[in-house]
């Protein structure tokens, strides 16, 4: 069974994290004043960016390849339900020519759905606000007939109003994703001639990878949306299958937007990474990889 795992595409926020980065890089700003410009200026739950949606076409043609190239027979896509993540799915649903997505509350990103702002008496630690995990149902991809709900709260907020998700928490659920990727029931109900497609969230899949594939989870401690010193928020590109070196799980199984990586995980649950970090259906005109 082969297990692909798919970054979405450029949001809005991604374009706010590159440029206060930037002014990082260039001395125009401290790393507090860049995590102030970060907190203020980030939304909860973005759509994509003009960029993600060109993304999303070259993310169209390498996924209608995928069964030629794989030999895989049978696909079945799962989505996280924030709005980057469906709008990314849908695409894929539709090259795959798929009836329709999964969409699970334990793919979201590490903290879930939140605002934050920096406590009043200008201590570095930011006061986060216990949003909740609610999708807008006025938007066409999170309210159309081609997703079907599976792992989400009856009723109210996807995640039961659990609020902002600490990074213990998020190798948790981790965890427990892992060990259903990894199940004998998931490996008979797929077959070996299978794909599980996951579409998720940077942070979260680095988690995902690291545990797959029984790496340390080190340099979590800081949750990666509030400590950009952490988060290393450059979009960068791993160079071979994993970045030994870096010193953060966020950046050594770093997934770039609307790449995948591929798993091949054996009936005994043992994983084996095929590729990492794929871009080069990205490569072209007017398409940015970031």
């Amino acid at each position: 069974m082969k297990i692909l795992l798919i970054r979405h595409a450029q949001s809005m926020n991604n374009i706010v994290q590159a440029q206060v980065h930037t002014k990082i890089t260039s001395g125009k700003a401290s790393e507090q004043q860049a995590q102030d410009e970060w907190l203020s200026m980030r939304q909860d739950d973005p759509e994509l960016s003009p960029a993600g949606k060109e993304q999303l076409k070259r993310l169209m043609e390498h996924a209608k390849k995928l069964p030629k190239k794989s030999g895989c027979k049978r696909f079945r896509v799962l989505t996280s339900p924030m709005r980057r993540a469906c709008e990314t799915a849908k695409v894929i649903v539709g090259a795959l020519n798929l009836p329709t997505a999964e969409v699970r509350g334990d793919l979201c990103e590490v903290g879930g759905i939140y605002t934050a702002q920096r406590s009043p008496n200008g201590q570095s630690k930011s006061t986060v606000q216990q949003g909740h995990g609610k999708s807008n149902g006025s938007n066409d991809d999170q309210a159309a007939i081609w997703i079907r709900c599976v792992k989400l709260a009856p009723s109210g907020p996807w995640d039961s109003g659990r609020g902002f998700e600490g990074t213990t928490e998020a190798i948790q659920r981790a965890e427990r994703l892992s060990s259903w990727l990894k199940s004998a029931y998931l490996h008979n109900e797929m077959g070996q001639d299978g794909m599980l497609l996951l579409v998720s969230h940077a942070d979260f899949l680095a988690l995902l990878m690291a545990v797959l594939t029984n790496h340390s989870t080190s340099g979590h401690e800081n949750n990666p949306d509030i400590d950009v010193s952490a988060h290393g928020i450059t979009e960068a590109t791993l160079q071979g299958l994993m970045a030994h070196d870096a010193p953060s799980v966020y950046q050594k199984f770093r997934i770039s937007l609307a790449c995948t990586t591929l798993l091949d995980i054996s009936p005994e649950g043992k994983v084996r990474v095929e590729w990492m970090n794929k871009k080069s259906h990205l490569e072209g005109k007017n398409c940015t990889i970031s």
